[in-house]
């Protein structure tokens, strides 16, 4: 009986310390979620994704800019768009960005090991009939790769 009056002591005990730990924090926390990292200015490369649509990027100032030169957005672009990037291997880059004024937010992966860049967009995420909300996913090729 003495045992098991211990035993029931213990876990009390432990539950109620256990209960306690589960709820402090601390007032300071030293990581910073969200702050925009820049690995890629000074690259600039041109890429073409399966369909055959090329792109030419430049990043500069943590500021991405970009033109399209193949396919039925051919000339068409944007300039000083503010981008965020992780380096996430080896030459292997992510990246993304919210062009807010075309209501587009891109995530792409860039493996200049293996000249690949993988995307996933969503384009015209309000769904108004002038820009119908469409999301992209596709793999390209990389070339013309220069690091200032």
């Amino acid at each position: 009986m003495k045992t098991k009056l211990i035993i029931f002591i213990c876990l009390v005990v432990f539950s109620v310390g256990h209960g306690f730990a589960q709820t402090t924090t601390t007032n300071e926390n030293k990581f910073q979620f969200g702050e925009a990292e820049h690995f890629l200015d000074g690259y600039s490369l041109n890429f073409q994704y399966q369909d055959g649509k090329a792109i030419h990027m430049e990043f500069y100032n943590g500021k991405a800019k970009y033109e399209w030169v193949a396919g039925p957005g051919k000339g068409k672009g944007n300039t000083d768009i503010p981008y965020r990037s992780r380096k996430i291997g080896e030459n292997l880059y992510i990246v993304n960005w919210h062009e807010t004024g075309i209501k587009d937010y891109l995530t792409i992966v860039f493996d200049f090991e293996k000249m690949m860049v993988h995307s996933s967009i969503i384009i015209g995420y309000e769904n108004k009939p002038e820009r119908k909300l469409k999301t992209v996913f596709l793999t390209g090729v990389i070339d013309h790769l220069k690091k200032k």
